[in-house]
């Protein structure tokens, strides 16, 4: 029997949680980093298709490195649009993140384009890596995909927090990601994501999502922001990878210079 890919991420978050699981973003081709991300302990690591600058080629090398790693594969996808969405599915993405979803149409646009007919409506080809190339049972694959696969949306706008409720009661949202950057600039704070209006939208999105049963994540950008996130309950952690880099490079010089 050929087996088909399992999100272990997903499955986490079906369950219980006594520990968050943490992503590391990656925004530049390298199969080695993922791979060391995973094999020091890593739980996902999230592609960076928005900010970063990832050919379709270097998105299925990678998700292959994830999956030999042992490591949940997801995409940030550059925008809502179906077919950056298609795209990263196909290459095996267990999921998506996408960033600026701002109202329930385009959370509903976000599901229907990750999950195929009866659930969403995404385009279907049997021939790629998704299906193993079309050596599967077509019934098999199309429900498993619709099964694994993980939908987590960004709510980092004003309007995304105007439109909260809406946007969360919408079938198929397995998580939500805060961007707490991007919301202290959309509510014009201009980064200052300690200040008490942010914080205060922060808390009220993790409320709502736990009143709706949706799982929450959010960005930090050191130990001790994510020992407090995970402290306040967050179930999903991640940071970038040059903020490890950068770290690691600057606290080498200080001590040998």
């Amino acid at each position: 029997m050929k087996i088909l890919f399992q999100n272990k991420l997903k499955e986490k978050l079906t369950k219980n949680i006594e520990e968050p699981a943490y992503g590391i973003f990656i925004g530049f081709p390298s199969t080695q980093l993922i791979e060391m991300a995973a094999y020091n302990g890593f739980d996902v690591v999230v592609l960076d298709n928005e900010h970063g600058l990832l050919s379709p080629e270097n998105m299925e090398h990678m998700v292959i490195a994830s999956e030999n790693a042992g490591i949940t594969p997801l995409v940030r996808v550059t925008s809502s649009n179906p077919t950056a969405i298609l795209k990263a599915m196909d290459r095996v993405a267990h999921g998506v993140h996408v960033p600026q979803v701002d109202s329930r149409e385009e959370a509903e646009q976000v599901v229907a384009a990750v999950k195929y007919p009866p659930m969403g409506n995404r385009g279907a080809a049997f021939s790629m890596r998704a299906a193993k190339y079309g050596t599967v049972p077509v019934p098999e694959y199309l429900a498993h995909a619709n099964n694994e696969s993980l939908v987590c949306i960004h709510i980092e706008s004003k309007e995304a927090v105007d439109n909260l409720d809406e946007i969360l009661q919408v079938p198929g949202i397995d998580m939500v990601y805060i961007g707490p950057t991007d919301l202290s600039v959309s509510l014009g704070f201009n980064g200052d994501t300690e200040h008490p209006e942010v914080q205060k939208q922060v808390k009220r999105i993790y409320q709502s999502a736990k009143k709706y049963g949706v799982r929450v994540g959010m960005h930090t950008k050191n130990k001790q922001g994510a020992l407090q996130l995970k402290e306040s309950g967050v179930e999903y952690i991640g940071l970038t990878v040059t903020s490890l880099i950068n770290k690691g490079f600057r606290t080498y010089i200080e001590a040998v210079k």
